[in-house]
């Protein structure tokens, strides 16, 4: 089973070199760190889009089943946990600001109804 995540989020006012500094810096970190089952794919701006609440920035992960992001959940207190509130530091948090979350699940294992 494969699922792909997005979070995506809006860098504060004034942050966005600093958050592009931080990524190139932590980036090779956050792939080594990530939790057993999790593939951390990178930080990508949308070039286009149709979603209405795109954000500035996606923060884009894989994980190879639910216990995986069982594990990803409870790793707050691991160093992959520490370098993902780091990068959280640079997004907007304000009600109303522009940001989603989206997980994608493989298709080939998602349970399909309608025609057989």
């Amino acid at each position: 089973m494969r699922f792909l995540g997005f979070e995506g989020g809006t860098i504060k006012d004034g942050m966005m070199g600093e958050a592009y500094k931080w990524l190139v810096a932590n980036e090779a970190e956050l792939r080594s760190a990530a939790p057993e089952g999790t593939e951390y794919l990178g930080v990508y701006a949308p070039v286009f889009t149709s979603d209405k609440n795109p954000g500035d920035v996606y923060f884009v992960y894989a994980v190879d089943s639910y216990g995986a992001l069982d594990r990803q959940a409870a790793s707050s207190d691991s160093r992959f946990g520490e370098l993902f509130d780091e990068w959280s530091g640079f997004l907007d948090s304000s009600p109303g600001t522009l940001g989603s979350k989206i997980l994608y699940k493989s298709l080939t294992a998602a349970t399909v109804w309608g025609d057989d």
